[in-house]
């Protein structure tokens, strides 16, 4: 019984390291989270209570220099604690998913922004240009 115990706790400490090494933000890190497939970037997503249905995945390339309504972008990721400004004129995985369980009528979509196998930018929106938001609420106002 002591040794289904011991088992148990180690279980529950591994889960727990594992999550806060995927959740961590520069911040708190040397470096973002690392997002090198599918599952993982779905799962970072459900971590932040989000049901998602994977719609497209795209390649772009982050611009150089950035008008208004990206520096405004920027600042909404920057808020969130991901470095989008270190990832200037490079090129990015663009993630579209279909949002299960925002509640309302009108579909929403989340966007992960990968490059270089890290989370650069991240939001939730709605398709009618109606708002958008961080992932877990954030704003600029």
């Amino acid at each position: 019984m002591k040794r289904i115990y011991l088992l148990a706790c180690a279980a529950l400490l591994c889960s727990g390291a594992a999550l806060l090494l995927l959740c961590r933000t520069p911040e708190q890190a040397d470096d973002a989270a690392v997002f090198p497939d599918a599952y993982s970037r779905e799962y970072y997503l459900n971590l932040c209570g989000w049901e998602v249905t994977l719609l497209s995945e795209r390649e772009v390339v982050i611009p150089q220099e950035w008008t208004a309504p990206y520096e405004k972008y920027a600042q909404l990721q920057e808020k969130q604690g991901f470095a989008l400004a270190e990832c200037k004129g490079k090129a990015a995985l663009l993630c579209t998913y279909a949002v299960e369980n925002y509640g309302g009528s009108e579909p929403v979509r989340a966007e992960l922004l990968i490059c270089e196998d890290r989370l650069a930018a991240g939001s939730l929106y709605a398709l009618s240009g109606g708002f958008q938001c961080g992932l877990r609420g954030e704003s600029i106002t």
